[in-house]
């Protein structure tokens, strides 16, 4: 990492707040390989229900921090698979490193950390993504126009990395939920897989076979291209 970026970190290392993830769960991302890029992580306080914040920064192959942070978030671990869950408060898709942008869902970058994040939670177990961020417009258009959430960029990654039903939390209830959100959730086991699976599989030919509505432009295209994709993945299996 660059001197001056180091020294970025280290500030925050320095304050009462944040650590080194150690052998916290969380640890599992420091380092994460995201292309030729990598990720470092740093585990905060807990909140008010005892989940863990961390926070994710994004370094290029000359060890320079990207100028935003890549994602704020919670770890939560129970003793029920339904305790156990990820999110993203906040979540940056495109980077800048000085006059250079680096788009993680076009480059692809974006699988290998929902893969990651999937990792941290078990089967019954469920993610969540935040899409109020300027970056997330394709998410936030595709989910406002209706379409089922695998057809949007969020909940494709969300599906890749193991997710099959979805709960779109896009009204705030008492202001006390935050951003608009999607939560997705891992089948707890193989019956549920297999129902789950089956209803994505009609939901997704409804949607692939009707036809686009002009009015939707390049944000229906967009989503009956990632329903085309993740339809086609699940009945090769």
């Amino acid at each position: 990492m660059r001197p001056a970026d180091r020294v970025r970190i280290e500030e925050l290392l320095a304050g009462p707040k944040w650590s080194l993830p150690g052998e916290h769960p969380i640890a599992a991302l420091d380092g994460l390989a995201l292309g030729d890029y990598r990720v470092t992580a740093l585990l905060g306080p807990k909140n008010a229900v005892g989940s863990r914040y961390f926070q994710l920064y994004l370094a290029n192959t000359s060890g320079r921090l990207a100028d935003e942070l890549l994602a704020l978030g919670l770890h939560n671990s129970g003793p029920y698979p339904a305790f156990n869950w990820v999110e993203l408060t906040q979540f940056q898709e495109t980077l800048q490193f000085g006059k250079t942008a680096l788009d993680l869902w076009t480059t692809g970058l974006e699988s290998a950390l929902f893969a990651a994040l999937s990792r941290l939670v078990p089967a019954g177990g469920h993610i969540m993504a935040e899409y109020d961020s300027p970056s997330h417009r394709a998410t936030e258009r595709i989910l406002t126009l209706r379409y089922p959430q695998v057809c949007s960029p969020i909940g494709y990654l969300m599906f890749e990395a193991g997710v099959r039903s979805y709960r779109d939390w896009y009204i705030s209830e008492g202001g006390r939920e935050g951003p608009r959100k999607l939560q997705g959730f891992k089948p707890l086991n193989r019956t549920i897989a297999r129902e789950k699976t089956a209803a994505l599989i009609e939901e997704l030919r409804a949607t692939v076979r009707s036809r686009a509505n002009p009015a939707h432009g390049e944000w229906g295209k967009l989503a009956h291209e990632l329903g085309a994709r993740a339809l086609k993945l699940l009945v090769r299996k």
